[in-house]
């Protein structure tokens, strides 16, 4: 796991990158990044790929999106489906529905509209309805674990008494992981 304490005037999407760098150091296998709208950018996305982690996040309505570029491609038979992903090529299969085109299928390059788990896919709404989680962990830290009512000034201060909330919060979990009898 890993973590930062920012001011609010820098944007959050500058450290993401950074943060599944850090988490990958510390030996944590990271397979999805699993993120809201305001990480649904290029550089992120590229950034998630060429770690070989596969970006999941809603897309956000730029120009790109309203002309309809992230849609499958589409023939006189309908609209092409989803085949399969390469994550050695860093692809995803779309095929036509009949079969009947040539070439059958063609493969797209992974790019913020065209993630290797396609939006539309069962998997991709399972694992970003996961998200939530998070951000019941999010409130615990705020609400149970005084993160919210701060009553230190400063950026120092803060970064702090986060770091020593978050790591007393990361003992009791791991104590409570000790605890808990194993299954044979």
């Amino acid at each position: 796991m890993a973590w930062t304490v920012e001011t609010a005037k820098d944007a959050e999407t500058t450290f993401a990158l950074g943060l599944l760098d850090a988490v990958r150091e510390r030996g944590f296998a990271v397979a999805n990044a699993i993120m809201d709208k305001g990480y649904d950018n290029g550089p992120v996305h590229d950034g998630c790929n060429a770690r070989g982690v596969c970006p999941v996040t809603p897309l956000r309505e730029t120009p790109g999106v309203k002309r309809g570029d992230h849609k499958p491609r589409c023939c006189e038979h309908g609209e092409w489906t989803f085949a399969g992903t390469d994550y050695k090529r860093q692809a995803t299969k779309w095929r036509c529905p009949t079969g009947e085109c040539q070439p059958k299928s063609t493969w797209v390059k992974a790019d913020r509209m065209h993630p290797l788990i396609p939006r539309h896919t069962e998997r991709s709404k399972a694992l970003y309805s996961s998200r939530g989680a998070v951000e019941r962990e999010f409130g615990r830290l705020k609400h149970e674990w005084a993160m919210l009512p701060l009553r230190v000034r400063g950026i120092e201060r803060v970064r702090l008494h986060a770091d020593l909330t978050i790591l007393a919060k990361l003992a009791c979990a791991l104590t409570n992981a000790r605890a808990a009898p194993r299954a044979a």
